[in-house]
This record gives C-alpha cells, sequence and structure tokens, in this order.
C-alpha cells in the first residue's frame, strides 16, 4: 500500500526532475497542504539525501535530485504502479460482481456517482451484464463517454433507482461506502468498495 507521504514526495522528486525551482509556495500547491507543512517536507527529503538545495540569493533556492533521489523516485513510481494495477484489478472485479448483484435482482438501468477514473471501469461492468446507464452526476466534469452529466444537488431527485457510487477517497481508495461531503446515504446507493 502506498502512504500520502510517499505520493507527497513522489509529487515533489518529479516536480524537481523538470525543474530545479521549488519554493515552499508552489510545494504546498502540489502537495495541497500549508507552505509550513511543505516546508517541513522539503527539509525532511533534503536531510534524507534525496534533495540538494543550492541558494541562489536569499529569497530563492534550487532543488535538484541527488542519485538516492533519482533512486527514490524509481522506487515510489514503480510502487505506486503496482498499486494502481492491483486498484485496477480489484475495482474491475468488485464493480462487475455489483452489476452482476443488480442484474440478477431485475435492475435494467442505473445511474452513476462520479465520472471519473472509477466510472470507466464501473462502466465496464455496467457493459458486461447488459445494463443501462441512465444518468450521471458528477460536479467536476461536464460529461461521460459520450453522456452529459448532472450536478450532485440533482441526485437529491432522482427517481430512477440504482445508484453506483463511482466516487473514491483519495487517502482511502478502497474504504467503504465513501460519499462525497454534502450527499446523503439513499438506499438506492451500492458502492464498489462495500
Amino acid at each position: 500500500m502506498i502512504h500520502k507521504n510517499d505520493i507527497q514526495e513522489l509529487e515533489i522528486l518529479k516536480h524537481v526532475e523538470e525543474t530545479p525551482h521549488l519554493s515552499n509556495r508552489i510545494a504546498a500547491q502540489k502537495l495541497g497542504c500549508s507552505i509550513k507543512l511543505a516546508h517541513e517536507v522539503l527539509k525532511k527529503m533534503a536531510g534524507r539525501g534525496l534533495l540538494h538545495i543550492k541558494k541562489v540569493h536569499s529569497r530563492r533556492w534550487d532543488y535538484f535530485l541527488t542519485p538516492k533521489g533519482i533512486s527514490e523516485k524509481a522506487r515510489l513510481t514503480m510502487e505506486f504502479l503496482d498499486f494502481s494495477m492491483h486498484f485496477y484489478h480489484e475495482a474491475r472485479k468488485l464493480s462487475s460482481q455489483v452489476c452482476r448483484d443488480l442484474a440478477d435482482s431485475g435492475v435494467k438501468k442505473l445511474s452513476f456517482l462520479g465520472a471519473g477514473d472509477l466510472a470507466e471501469i464501473v462502466y465496464l461492468g455496467l457493459k458486461e451484464w447488459g445494463l443501462e446507464l441512465e444518468a450521471i452526476y458528477d460536479d467536476e466534469k461536464k460529461s461521460f463517454l459520450g453522456h452529459d452529466t448532472q450536478l450532485l444537488s440533482d441526485l437529491v431527485d432522482n427517481k430512477h433507482g440504482a445508484v453506483l457510487v463511482c466516487l473514491y477517497d483519495p487517502k482511502q481508495p478502497t474504504a467503504n461506502n465513501y460519499l462525497p461531503e454534502g450527499v446523503k446515504v439513499n438506499d438506492n446507493f451500492h458502492w464498489i468498495f462495500n
């Protein structure tokens, strides 16, 4: 299992590989954290010998990967790819089973809550078991595989029946029964990771 701090370090190492210009503010934006926390992450990475820091002037410091940093980036990349493949296979297997169970119970149409990567995986199970996609609810994406999406707030008026939750917590991708903030549990919801 890849941990959040591993993903943070990988983001920093990828950035430094592309450009030596990295401020605490840029690091904070990349990591989605406070400037103080970003500074601590950079300091720890330098302390572990992953980054070499060169002071250009009082307000600019450039960062470079050390040989150890290059090696760590390769290790983290492989670990991330391994986790991604495991996640894909697990999501594919579980989503196919959920779609099968719904089809066996007489469901013909269903809706998706979320239009991201997981929805694309779930769509394979939907097609495999002859189900029809009725609606997609997502606030960030306007369309999904040629279908227009509706806002999450429109889900309150859902009269369609079964809704597959195709969203996950980025911090814990396989956590059970995840819902985005503001969406209330509904008896028609079905989760991939349950």
